[in-house]
Order: structure tokens, then sequence, then C-alpha cells
């Protein structure tokens, strides 16, 4: 399986630029469905990337990657510009993005959302179906 993955893909090298495709899940649905960044560290076929936001905690593997071209983005000057930043792929996308971040945000409460407990209650927002479906609720 990894032989076939070797060549089907070759080696990137640090400093590639390469994209990264999000999920639906991690991005709102005004922002780019790819985010761009640079390859920090290679290590046993895993890739470490850094974004202009920081570095992103998880690693990558060669297929998950698709090389630009150019050189959009320049290694030295990410990597001073984060400071060893650690952030998630959402959170990249998040930062990037003109409309912010997934914008999903509801409670499981079990007691009625009356206290500050209650996440939606605490952010100053209105209770919606997605929060706990069909159990009674104050703050609607």
């Amino acid at each position: 399986m990894t032989t076939q993955s070797n060549k089907k893909y070759q080696e990137l090298e640090v400093g590639t630029t390469v994209r990264i495709s999000g999920t639906d899940v991690d991005r709102a649905r005004g922002s780019p469905r790819n985010l761009l960044a640079v390859i920090a560290n290679v290590d046993n076929g895993f890739y470490k990337l850094c974004t202009e936001n920081g570095f992103l905690k998880h690693k990558y593997t060669r297929s998950q990657l698709v090389p630009c071209k150019e050189m959009l983005l320049d290694l030295k000057t990410l990597v001073e510009s984060s400071k060893e930043k650690a952030i998630t792929l959402r959170e990249a996308a998040g930062c990037s993005s003109l409309m912010g971040t997934q914008g999903y945000q509801r409670c499981h409460c079990k007691m009625k959302c009356k206290t500050n407990k209650c996440t939606c209650r605490l952010v100053g927002k209105l209770c919606n179906s997605k929060c706990h479906s069909s159990l009674s609720c104050e703050n609607k």
C-alpha cells in the first residue's frame, strides 16, 4: 500500500507551498474551500505545515496535499510571524475567511436553560431547534 502511494505521489521538500482541502464542517459558507500552507518539516512521510496564522497541530500525509507550482508563501516570514503558535485546521480556515468561523453553536442543556450554565444564554443568543430538540426551554 505504501509503495503504491510512493509511486503515485512524489515527496515534497521543505518550503513548498501546498493546498489543503477543508471539509464543509470546518468552514463557513463563504469561506474558501482550500487553505494555503508551507511545508515546515518532513518526518517519516508526515508533513508539518505552517500557515499565515500558525502551525497546524496535526501532521498530514502526501495524499492530503496538493503542491502549488509557484512559491506563494515564504517559510521564513511565516515562521517569524506565527511564533510557534499551534492551531487546528478549523481555526486556520476561520482566520482566513471573510465571514469568520463556522458559526455552529448549540447547547445540550437538560434543565430548561434558566441559568448561565447554558452556553447560548451565556453568549446572549437564543436557543434554537438544534440545541436540545423537543425539551422545554426558557431561552427561546
